[in-house]
């Protein structure tokens, strides 16, 4: 009887652990613990990715609301001054630059 003492307390240690591992404790690495402690301080809201969507197209959308719009045509883009009708190249590639029809049309620097 004596023996079986140190097999009962193997087998409970054996089942403690089995039962703390299957408990749903799971373990959290610092990054997640910390968006988590963000969003609960109020720093991140979630949202549903179809609202980040409808966001993101009213952003899009609002681009042009103001003074100057912004238009792109190809690899160029362009600005409209909606207060003097005129219109400028804003960005185009590298070796667009270089050519003298396209550095006429270029926005000023002032």
């Amino acid at each position: 009887m004596h023996e079986l003492k140190p097999m009962r307390v193997v087998l409970t240690w054996i089942t403690l652990a089995l039962l703390l591992s299957m408990s749903g404790c799971e373990v959290v690495d610092d990054a997640d613990y910390a968006i988590v402690q963000k969003i609960k301080t109020g720093q991140y809201t979630l949202i549903k990715n179809d609202e980040l969507s409808m966001l993101r197209q009213q952003a899009e959308l609002g681009k042009g609301v103001g003074r100057y719009q912004i238009h792109r045509e190809g690899w160029r883009t362009w600005r409209l001054d909606t207060a003097t009708g005129q219109i400028c190249l804003l960005l185009t590639s590298e070796s667009d630059w270089k050519k003298p029809e396209t550095s006429s049309q270029a926005c000023s620097t002032n």
